[in-house]
């Protein structure tokens, strides 16, 4: 019998010969159940309860504020953070590859770039800044992708099959002017795109969290193997 691996396998490589459509249903656990095998442990949990067909592991780690962030030169003073920061997400990674890999394809959530510069602060702050000085601001978006990078490379190594990886920034209301996602988010994006490509299984999450698009050409040459987002589009429905 065809196991979860093998049918989500198929379908990216357009080899899938039944009707069967694999379906994922994710949330947030509580915090208790954030690291270690407490976390390893409801993943699996949830992963039979819901019968979902792939493990993907939440990441719950905040990154440390460093620096307050009063002026666009701030930016420049995020922390970079070694690869053993990352360890309770990618232990857990790692324990889910053991638990559910033979079964199932386990990916690991990836928060993008601007997501993690802007929880050093807040959007606003982050969005004056880089309308501001854009160049400054680039030196801490820089620092963040590589700390996503680190993670990435870790969670690689412990053998998750492929990655959620979340963007935001193209959002319709984020900048008045879509230059500052084109020349300053995007390439942070690619940036972690090219990391992750070479797996077996990527999913592309254009997040509406904080707000929706009316546009999303932006992210036509993101290589994601499944693409998640809003059936909203604009004023109408895709």
């Amino acid at each position: 019998m065809t196991n979860k691996r093998d049918v989500l396998i198929d379908l990216v490589h357009n080899n899938a010969t039944s009707g069967y459509i694999p379906a994922a249903f994710f949330m947030h656990f509580d915090e208790a159940h954030h690291q270690g095998q407490s976390a390893v442990d409801k993943h699996m949990e949830y992963f039979h309860y819901t019968d979902m067909d792939f493990v993907k592991i939440q990441y719950e780690q905040l990154l440390p504020i460093s620096t307050p962030i009063r002026r666009a030169e701030d930016w420049a003073k995020l922390q970079l953070v070694p690869e053993r920061f990352f360890e309770p997400s990618f232990r857990v990674a790692e324990g889910l590859v053991k638990a559910a890999g033979q079964e199932a394809l386990v990916i690991m959530t990836l928060y993008s770039p601007l997501m993690q510069a802007v929880r050093q602060a807040n959007a606003e702050t982050f969005a004056n800044h880089l309308c501001e000085k854009p160049d400054a601001v680039a030196k801490g978006l820089a620092i963040m992708t590589e700390n996503v990078l680190r993670l990435v490379r870790a969670c690689k190594r412990v053998g998750v099959d492929g990655f959620y990886v979340s963007t935001q920034g193209g959002e319709t209301t984020r900048f008045k002017d879509k230059k500052f996602f084109t020349n300053y988010i995007k390439p942070t994006d690619l940036a972690v795109w090219d990391e992750v490509k070479s797996c077996r299984f990527n999913i592309l999450h254009v997040c509406d969290y904080v707000g929706g698009y009316d546009d999303l050409t932006p992210f036509l040459d993101y290589p994601g193997h499944v693409v998640n987002c809003s059936l909203k589009l604009g004023d109408g429905m895709l």
